[in-house]
């Protein structure tokens, strides 16, 4: 997905908030390593607007992450993956685009190998 505004774009933001819903995603007794989807894994996968160093000027492109992948996936449960992130696609030459494109396909074909990050503040915020 495009990161708009700092988060996820609306629609995504709201299949979420109609699918991962009380008693199917998620209950407030069983939550993060207990949660409903504790079987599941999820990988955020998205393109910038703005480069590697503008993002990493107010720190940690990670920062962002913490409501998504830990407030949201983490909460149900579910195992997060190391975001896969396409920084600035628009702007790039098309030599950096199908380096870009060949580095998602290559992450593809391991992904089932890769182990979850540890999700925790530590993770986001070192």
């Amino acid at each position: 997905f495009p990161l708009f505004w700092f988060s996820m774009p609306a629609i995504l933001k709201g299949w979420m908030d109609r699918v991962l819903v009380q008693g199917f995603a998620y209950d407030l007794s069983k939550a993060y390593d207990g949660g409903l989807l504790q079987d599941k894994l999820s990988l955020f996968s998205f393109t910038t607007g703005g480069s590697k160093e503008k993002y990493a000027i107010r720190g940690d492109i990670r920062y962002l992450l913490w409501p998504m992948q830990h407030g949201i996936m983490h909460f149900c449960g579910v195992k997060v993956l190391e975001p896969h992130i396409c920084y600035a696609p628009e702007h790039a030459s098309e030599e950096k685009r199908k380096e870009m494109l060949t580095a998602w396909t290559q992450r593809l074909k391991t992904l089932w190998k890769e182990e979850p990050i540890d999700c925790s503040p530590e993770w986001y915020f070192k």
